[in-house]
């Protein structure tokens, strides 16, 4: 298949930029509005309130003092609407006269029911949160951030809406976050949902090129937290289908702060961070019983003199100082501002952070620069750029020789010698705080995202939407181990690796809509339009080994070189249309299909059409409403589908080129790679979701429930095959069993659930508000076919199978049956059974916010996950692999039984087995059984609290201000959990689908926080 943005970009910027400069047909004499936005019952102004003129595409932004102007208005009669997240809806009639300068002064009620609020990712036509027959999640990060000063973006979305789950994989400053939505909807696919920023689809994979023991990049962090005005969540098909073939995991928007057309007033803020982090857990202590010739010995330093078998002691990471206490150092300037019939908003942001490990770090600089343009009552024209320079330094941990936390914990405390000579505590020879601190993981990172939209308005009812813009990633990853006598490995002589990657991704994005009266009664809403994705990359990688000098740390300078080189480009395109019809603005339903093609699947590819249906009821807007309390009532239901594409040549044949000599010298060839699949097809998910939105008491409090049944079908699953096919990739020569083999599509998958949020403002007075926030959403996720009568299929990971009745990726082991404390007998089942859930099945947060006197507010946030698993495999490598572990050693430290299931029988030998089966009665080891390690990880956390105090405003002019605001702020304060590793929250690999370990993995850091915030 082939198509090119190209053309179709440079065609629709000339016929905008014809649009953009033609006059108006007649011109019309202009008013102007200006006033002042506040809350009705505590009289103080709201921030960040949107103005609007209804019918044209005028509007402005409340500023910190809730003041607005809006200018270039056509006299006569006309609507101002003002929307703020959390409030009613205000629409009043004015009538102005040419020239005027009209005085709008509004107070809006507080509500927590939001029918009127606009919603633009995923939804055509009517955009009103009433018409809308799927969910979509709004978040008001710019809101939220006046409270708490979450560090990321991942972090202003966790614990915030259910059906979304955020987990830190690491504690390392730096490293990325797992996020899934409803679930998992794929066995080898991403199941990370697809990101935006203002309309233009970004990149959201932060892989290493070089390993470092399991964690990765988050490119999350690339993005500003102070420049997001909100970010808005499609959580699956039912909402996503207008994003196509690859949206199946859900949609995230960002979206970020605009100008303020005609203010005529420039403000700026300044924000200042400090973060003090904690490394917030103790590393285990390794534990070993001298032997004689180990007490006799003058050099071993705990051993001599000591009676044989005295267990000893040591922890090398405390005992070398090896952790610090982190610290972050945030500068935030932002600009804000407008005249006549332009606005902007303009920032620079620098980030340091330094992680508890000596070698962790994040460094960010960056700036945006957002200006929107109103040349005609009929046409906005709005831009925007963010510039990001980064460096992100990760440290060796997790499953690596070189880790900090495995070359700590396996050490045995009987090499600890008086000369420091061997090990001496360590795990390896020598490796200790100073080696370790030598090694650089480092990713150089330069990232633009531009973004260009405009807004056309020929007729108050026909109306047209064009976006373009481009990511583009510039990343320069970097790992360098030095020449040392540190070690046994080859590459303690000196390692080099370079790797530099690009990524340029175009999208170009239409949407008409054509508004029509059939009736007094009835509203047409036909929605049309295309999206275009293009997407190149490219990768150039070398090695070097053998290095004659540390300082001379290039790969020419090295012994042996090795390298290599990527190029990849891909393609999708999809043809949208909608129908939405409305009966008195109160039953609207919608009907809509994408029709899509994508390059991942070569020439000879179908197109896929993706439909969707739904429909919503303001039942509470009928004249027979009556219901007592409940003045506010929703109904809605929806169905659709997308899916998820794999990589760019996924079904196509592939050779590798490889040297051969022949009679004239070295020659080129090739050998078969992989022989692809011509009748691969996407990943089909299909989702019904249904609801109610209520409001309660004057909409003072608000539900939201919603239950949805996704189902996941043509799974990608990747077919091994033996090695007299030929094909080399992923074959056993390559020490890859699954990796590179063939995709086919097989099997089903299903998620299903319920959601529920709660939100009530039981106080608001002028002196005292107080608001709750309830969530939560349960999630059964199970395996319903894997075709052609199969039922499993081999471990993904090391105890991790995809199996039909199960959750995706569930835990199984031989489950322990029985245990004699008496003959120490342990029965297990003959099989691999079922042992746990890797994702949860139950998550829910309570927040709430308080303020006092109008200027001294409090925030906390409280969550928890039930339902899953973790296997803790941090404490079964040091029981039963290298046995460094006090629980193994001291007979005292756990019960019989625990004992007993830990390690079987004590008498295991040659004749008697650890554990026996209760069927056949034959012997399994401990590497067979490992029931105890995984653990229960059901977890509630104090995942945020703050305090924070804006200053009288006589105060704050002396500082020549027009606020100030002194937030003090902790994260991750507290845990209740009957996990028995650092943190049931932690990923020893950051990419893993579905397994969850803790493996040597740095768990999340405590943050103390101090942030004072200045508007002028």
């Amino acid at each position: 298949m082939r198509f090119s943005i190209g053309r179709g970009f440079f065609g629709a910027a000339l016929a905008l930029g014809a649009l953009s400069l033609a006059p108006p047909a007649v011109a019309q004499q202009t008013a102007a509005v200006q006033g002042m936005i506040t809350d009705i019952a505590s009289g103080a102004p709201i921030a960040d309130a949107r103005v609007t003129i209804v019918g044209t595409v005028l509007q402005s932004t409340t500023n910190v003092l809730g003041n607005y102007r809006i200018t270039g208005i056509p006299a006569g009669n006309v609507s101002v609407q003002v929307r703020r997240i959390g409030y009613k809806t205000l629409t009043a009639a004015v009538t102005l006269a040419e020239g005027q300068e009209f005085t709008g002064n509004y107070a809006l009620n507080a509500s927590v029911v939001q029918l009127e609020e606009i919603v633009v990712t995923g939804t055509a036509g009517d955009q009103r949160a009433r018409s809308q027959a799927a969910q979509v999640a709004v978040l008001d990060v710019a809101g939220l951030r006046q409270v708490q000063p979450t560090p990321t973006v991942a972090s202003d979305l966790q614990s915030r809406i259910p059906g979304v789950s955020v987990t830190a994989a690491s504690g390392s400053s730096g490293a990325s976050t797992q996020i899934r939505v409803r679930g998992a909807s794929s066995i080898s696919l991403s199941n990370e949902p697809l990101l935006y920023v203002d309309g233009v689809r970004v990149t959201a994979q932060g892989a290493p090129q070089f390993f470092t023991g399991g964690q990765s990049y988050d490119r999350l962090n690339d993005i500003e937290p102070d420049d997001i005005e909100s970010i808005e969540l499609v959580k699956g098909p039912a909402a996503a289908t207008l994003y196509g073939a690859d949206a199946s995991a859900g949609v995230i928007q960002v979206i970020t702060k605009r100008g303020r057309p005609g203010s005529g007033k420039f403000s700026q803020s300044v924000s200042v961070d400090y973060n003090a982090i904690n490394k917030n857990f103790t590393p285990r202590t390794n534990y070993g019983r001298c032997s004689p010739a180990q007490v006799a010995d003058t050099n071993r330093i705990l051993c001599f003199k000591q009676p044989a078998g005295t267990l000893v002691s040591d922890n090398p990471l405390l005992r070398q100082g090896a952790f610090r206490t982190g610290q972050t150092v945030g500068l935030n300037w932002s600009g804000r501002g407008g005249g006549q019939n332009y606005g902007y908003y303009t920032s620079l942001n620098r980030e340091t952070e330094n992680g508890v490990l000596p070698n962790n770090g994040f460094d960010r600089s960056g700036g945006r620069l957002n200006f929107n343009w109103i040349p005609t009552p009929k046409l906005t024209l709005d831009a925007g750029i963010g510039i990001t320079v980064s460096r992100t330094d990760l440290p060796d941990n997790d499953n690596n020789i070189f880790g900090w936390l495995g070359n700590a914990q396996l050490g045995s405390p009987l090499t600890r010698t008086k000369d420091s000579t061997g090990p001496n505590g360590w795990f390896g020879i020598q490796r200790d705080v100073a080696a370790m601190m030598a090694i650089n993981n480092q990713r150089y990172s330069h990232r633009s995202i531009a973004s260009f939209t405009a807004n056309f308005a020929p007729r108050a009812n026909f109306t047209h939407r064009l976006t373009a813009g481009l990511d583009w990633v510039r990343e320069e990853d970097r790992r360098f181990l030095p020449r040392n006598a540190r070690g046994s490995y080859p590459i303690n002589t000196g390692q080099i690796s370079e790797d530099r990657r690009g990524v340029e991704r175009h999208t170009l994005d239409y949407l008409g809509n054509f508004q029509h009266d059939l009736s007094d009664k009835l509203v047409s809403n036909l929605s049309f339009g295309f999206q275009l994705v293009e997407t190149r990359e490219e990768q150039v990688f070398a090695t070097g080994e053998g290095l004659t000098v540390n300082s001379n740390n290039t790969v020419s300078g090295a012994a042996s070189t090795s390298g290599g080189q990527d190029w990849v480009m891909q393609r999708s395109i999809g043809f949208i249309g909608q129908w939405q019809v409305a009966l008195n603005n109160r039953l609207t339903g919608q009907v809509g299909l994408r029709y899509d093609n994508a390059s991942s699947f070569g020439q000879n590819t179908h197109w896929v059409v993706l439909p969707k249906v739904g429909v919503s009821w303001v039942a509470s807007d009928e004249p027979f409403w009556h219901v007592g309390p409940v003045n506010t009532l929703r109904l809605r239901a929806a169905w659709g589908q997308t899916g998820r594409i794999p990589q760019a040549g996924a079904s196509l044949t592939t050779l590798q080129s490889l040297p051969y000599l022949d009679a004239s010298g070295v020659s080129s060839g090739a050998v078969p790679l992989n022989p692809g699949n011509p009748n691969l097809r996407f990943e089909r998910g299909s989702e019904f979701e249904a609801g109610f939105d209520a409001g309660f008491m004057k909409d003072l409090i608000g539900v939201e429930l919603t239950f949805f049944n996704k189902t996941s079908k043509d799974l990608l699953l990747q077919q091994p095959l033996p090695p007299s096919s030929g094909y080399t990739q992923g074959g056993p020569a390559a020490g890859n069993p699954i990796g590179g083999f063939p995709f086919i599509n097989v099997g089903k998958l299903v998620n299903r659930g319920l959601e529920i949020s709660a939100h009530a403002v039981p106080v608001n007075r002028p002196n005292v508000s107080w608001d709750v926030r309830v969530g939560a959403n349960t999630l059964h996720n199970e395996v319903t076919d894997m075709g052609h009568g199969v039922d499993s299929i081999p471990p993904f990971g090391i105890l991790n199978r995809v199996q039909t009745g199960w959750q995706l990726g569930a835990w199984r082991t031989h489950k322990i049956v029985s245990v004699d404390t008496t003959t120490g007998v342990v029965v297990v089942t003959e099989h691999n059974v079922f042992a746990g859930n890797v994702l949860p099945t139950f998550e829910g947060n309570v927040s709430t916010n308080l303020t006092v006197m109008r200027n001294l507010r409090f925030y906390g946030l409280i969550d928890t996950k039930r339902g899953h698993k973790v296997r803790n495999f941090t404490d079964f490598f040091r029981e039963t692999q290298l046995v460094r572990s006090n629980n193994r050693l001291d007979t005292l430290q756990l019960s019989k039984v625990e004992r007993l299931r830990r390690y079987g029988n004590p008498n295991a030998g040659l004749s008697i087995p650890a554990f026996i089966t209760d069927s056949s009665a034959s012997g399994l080891t401990v590497n067979d059984v490992q029931d105890a390690y995984i653990q229960d990880a059901t977890f509630i956390r104090l995942r945020e609290l703050s305090v924070s105090y804006t200053l009288p405003q006589r105060w704050a002019r002396m500082l020549q201000a027009t606020t100030a605001t002194i937030t003090l702020a902790g994260q991750n304060l507290a845990l209740w959990t009957k996990f028995q590793g650092f943190d049931p929250e932690v990923v020893s690999n950051a990419l893993a689908l579905y397994n969850r370990d803790d493996f040597f993995t740095q768990p999340p850091v405590r943050r103390y926080v101090i942030r004072m915030n200045v508007t002028f």
